[in-house]
């Protein structure tokens, strides 16, 4: 997996005890993902103050129209949770994407 990959990953919820099949975009860089896990922002169709839509021209593969990225929340996921890798975001969403995680830690 590379930093702007759009995966379809189990992530687990908040409380541990539930997961759910989703699509991700991993943020970590090579060397850390060169380790056993990844870092990811989760997408999700549920649009909020905390995500960044998604549009056609953003990421070269399907996802559910409407969809976005978290930026609220970065996730640290094992390799072994990856179901499959489906595209890639491209380098000026991920910039936005960034930016985004940034403003909220500040």
């Amino acid at each position: 997996m590379k930093r702007r990959d759009v995966i379809i990953a189990r992530v687990f919820f908040s409380d541990s005890t539930n997961s759910k099949v989703r699509p991700a975009i991993v943020l970590s860089d090579d060397e850390y993902n060169a380790s056993d896990y990844l870092l990811v922002s989760a997408i999700t169709s549920a649009s909020d103050d905390y995500t960044l839509l998604i549009s056609g021209k953003d990421a070269n593969c399907q996802l559910e129209e409407g969809s976005g990225a978290r930026f609220d929340g970065i996730v640290k996921l094992h390799k072994k949770q990856v179901v499959r890798g489906i595209g890639r975001i491209t380098p000026e969403f991920y910039s936005k994407l960034v930016e985004r995680i940034i403003y909220v830690l500040k």
